[in-house]
C-alpha cells in the first residue's frame, strides 16, 4: 500500500549553483539520448534521471538529504543496529516442540514432511484424513489426484517424536537463525518500522502550490503509475513536492480545489442528464443520481451550492495519511489493542491534529510530500 505522508525538515537558505543546474540538464539530456538509441524499458535510467533531476538545485538536493535522515529510523529492512531490537522466539518454539502435534505427509519416495513445510502447504491439503491437491486444473478446484492416492497421511504426530532434536525442529519448521550473542533463536526487527521503501513526491509530487517566482522548491518526477494525473497549476503558480511553509499558497490551493469541485459538479450533472459517463470515469447512473462504489456522488436535483457544501473549508488543504512529528507518526487511523478484537479505527481528531502541527511550524520549515510504501 502507498501512503501520502508529510515530513518536515529544517534547511538553511541555499545559494543556487548554476553550474549544478547546467550540469544536471546536460546529464538528463544524455540519458534521454541513450533511451532513444535503445528503445525499450529503461528502469535504471529512469531512476537515475529522477535522482539527477531532484538534485539539480541546491535546495532540492539538500531537502532530499534531510528527508533521508528523517526517514532512516523507520525503515523496515534497516541493518543499522541503533534501530533494531531482538525478538527471542526460543521459549515459544520450545513449547510448541514439546507439546504440539502436527499432520504429516509421506511421499512415494519415502520423504516425510509436515503440512507446514512449503512442498506440502503450497500444493496440498488434508480433508477428513485424506490428501487433496489444491487449485487443481483450469478451474482451480480441490481434487484427489492419482498422486494424492499414492501419498500417506499421518495425523496428530507430536513434533518431539518426529524431529530428533529441538534445533532440527526450528530449522525445518521455521528457518529461524540462532544468534550466538543472544544465545537464542530469533530475529532482529525495527519496532518503529513505517515503510519498506519510499520516494519523495511519488504519487503526490504536486501536494503544494507556490508562486512561479519562488526560488526554493522541491523537484520530483511523478510516479509512472499516475503519469496521466498531472494537475494544471493556476496562472502564476507551480505545483511542487516540497517548499517552505511561508512560500506555500494555502488560499490559492483551496481556491483551486473549489474550482475543481465546481467543474466536477458540472460533469456529474451532464453525465446524469445524458446518461453517459465521461471517459476514465467509473460509476453507475440510477434514477436518483450517480453512484461510485455504492455511494452517491451526485443526487438528482442537487444544486451546486448543496454539492459544494460537502467541501470542508480547511486552513491547510492537503490530503495526507500521516505526518511525522518528534519521531512519532500521527495517522488518520489509530490501532486499538484489544486481544482478538484488535483493530484500526478512524482517528476523529486527525484534521485538528494536522492543523495544529502545521500551525506550530516555523515559517522557514520545509514541508515535504513523501510517498511511503508498506
Amino acid at each position: 500500500m502507498h501512503y501520502a505522508t508529510l515530513v518536515t525538515v529544517e534547511i538553511e537558505a541555499c545559494d543556487e549553483d548554476m553550474a549544478r543546474v547546467t550540469g544536471a540538464r546536460s546529464i538528463i539530456q544524455e540519458i534521454e539520448e541513450q533511451k532513444k538509441e535503445n528503445p525499450g524499458h529503461h528502469t535504471i535510467l529512469d531512476i537515475y534521471r529522477s535522482e539527477v533531476k531532484m538534485r539539480s538545485t541546491a535546495f532540492s538536493s539538500k531537502m532530499a538529504d534531510e528527508v533521508d535522515a528523517a526517514m532512516e529510523p523507520f525503515y523496515s529492512d534497516t541493518d543499522n543496529p541503533k534501530y533494531l531490537e531482538f525478538e527471542d522466539k526460543t521459549e515459544n518454539y520450545r513449547k510448541r516442540y514439546e507439546t504440539e502435534k502436527v499432520n504429516m505427509v509421506r511421499f512415494p519416495n519415502g520423504t516425510v514432511l509436515t503440512v507446514r513445510q512449503s512442498a506440502v502447504w503450497h500444493k496440498y491439503e488434508i480433508v477428513d484424513g485424506r490428501l487433496y491437491e489444491k487449485n487443481w486444473g483450469p478451474l482451480h478446484h480441490r481434487k484427489r489426484t492419482k498422486m494424492c492416492k499414492r501419498m500417506q497421511v499421518m495425523e496428530n504426530v507430536p513434533y518431539c517424536k518426529f524431529y530428533r532434536t529441538f534445533e532440527e525442529f526450528v530449522e525445518k519448521e521455521y528457518g529461524t537463525p540462532y544468534y550466538e550473542e543472544q544465545e537464542a533463536f530469533g530475529y532482529y526487527f525495527n519496532p518503529d518500522a513505517f515503510y519498506d521503501w519510499y520516494t519523495i513526491g511519488g504519487r503526490w509530487p504536486d501536494m503544494f502550490l507556490v508562486k512561479e517566482d519562488c526560488k526554493e522548491y522541491g523537484i520530483a518526477d511523478r510516479s509512472w503509475t499516475c503519469e496521466d494525473d498531472e494537475k494544471k497549476a493556476p496562472d502564476g503558480y507551480r505545483w511542487t513536492c516540497a517548499a517552505r511553509k511561508k512560500d506555500i499558497a494555502w488560499q490559492a490551493m483551496y481556491d483551486w480545489e473549489l474550482e475543481q469541485e465546481k467543474q466536477r459538479y458540472a460533469r456529474l450533472v451532464q453525465a446524469f442528464e445524458t446518461r453517459t459517463l465521461p471517459k476514465k470515469t467509473y460509476g453507475t447512473i440510477t434514477e436518483d443520481g450517480l453512484q461510485v462504489f455504492g455511494d452517491y456522488v451526485y443526487h438528482k436535483g442537487e444544486t451546486e451550492e448543496e454539492f459544494l457544501a460537502q467541501l470542508k473549508t480547511r486552513k491547510y488543504p492537503i490530503y495526507m495519511y500521516a505526518f511525522l512529528k518528534d519521531g512519532i507518526w500521527t495517522t488518520t487511523e489509530r490501532y486499538i489493542s484489544d486481544g482478538e478484537n484488535s483493530r484500526f479505527e478512524k482517528n476523529g481528531d486527525w484534521e485538528n491534529e494536522l492543523e495544529q502541527f502545521i500551525d506550530g511550524l516555523d515559517d522557514e520549515t520545509v514541508l515535504v510530500s513523501v510517498d511511503c510504501h508498506m
